[in-house]
Formats: structure tokens, C-alpha cells, sequence
């Protein structure tokens, strides 16, 4: 292997660790119920107060 080729596995990989993790951030916190609802207003939204919503 070259040594541009380990720069580019690294940099891949750093990328996707990233992703992981923001992605793993986003589904604890949407578990919990501190994140959005997925209506679009962010997570001070009114959907969640509204009688016969589940989120």
C-alpha cells in the first residue's frame, strides 16, 4: 500500500466514525424524547403537547 492510499483509508474512515456517532447521538437522544419530533420545527416544537400525538 502507498502512502496516499493509507491517507485516503484514514480519512474514510474518519469520516464514517463521524456519521456513527452522530447518528447513534440522534437515536439516543430521540429515544429519550429530547430530540425533535420529525415535524420540522425543532426541538421546542408544540407536536409533543398536542393531545393524540405519539412521538
Amino acid at each position: 500500500m502507498t502512502t496516499s492510499t493509507i491517507i485516503q483509508t484514514i480519512v474514510v474512515l474518519g469520516i464514517v466514525a463521524v456519521a456513527l456517532v452522530y447518528v447513534l447521538r440522534r437515536v439516543i437522544k430521540t429515544s429519550r424524547g429530547h430530540g425533535d419530533c420529525g415535524c420540522g420545527c425543532g426541538k421546542d416544537c408544540q407536536c409533543k403537547n398536542k393531545p393524540g400525538k405519539k412521538y
